[in-house]
Parts: C-alpha cells; sequence; structure tokens
C-alpha cells in the first residue's frame, strides 16, 4: 500500500499553487489593455509628485533658457545660423 508523506503533500501543494500563480500572470497578460494605466498606491503616489513637481521644473527650465546666451567663440555648437 502507498503512503503518502507529508513533505510529498506539501511538494503537491506548493506546484499546484506555483501553476496557479502562472494561469493568474497569463490571464492578466492576456486582458492586459496598454491603455489603462496601472491602478495602485504607488502610482498615485509617483502621479502626485510629478503633478507637484511639474511647475517648479518648469520655472527652473525658462530661468535656464533665459540665461543661455550664445557665445562669441568660434565653436561650431554656438556658431550663428
Amino acid at each position: 500500500m502507498f503512503r503518502e508523506m507529508p513533505d510529498q503533500r506539501l511538494w503537491l501543494i506548493e506546484q499546484r499553487h506555483g501553476e496557479l500563480i502562472h494561469e493568474a500572470a497569463q490571464y492578466r497578460l492576456a486582458r492586459a489593455h496598454p491603455d489603462e494605466p496601472a491602478e495602485g498606491p504607488s502610482t498615485r503616489l509617483l502621479s502626485r509628485i510629478r503633478t507637484g513637481l511639474e511647475r517648479p521644473l518648469a520655472m527652473a527650465r525658462r530661468a535656464l533658457a533665459a540665461s543661455e546666451a550664445p557665445c562669441d567663440d568660434l565653436c561650431p555648437d554656438c556658431a550663428p545660423t
């Protein structure tokens, strides 16, 4: 008579768990729409941070662009066009 050992049962449970996780991942990939953003607390947090930094970064870009003046050197990067 065959007796099932606890280690064998645990191994079978772990195998089935791995198969279920794999199937769930494949299902999510098959149903994913690239246009839909990922939802979650981390994505919302990053979105808020990005939104909060847009105005200061735009101001810094404008300030840097205004301070850049063409130089009088005869280098190819600064040559008048």
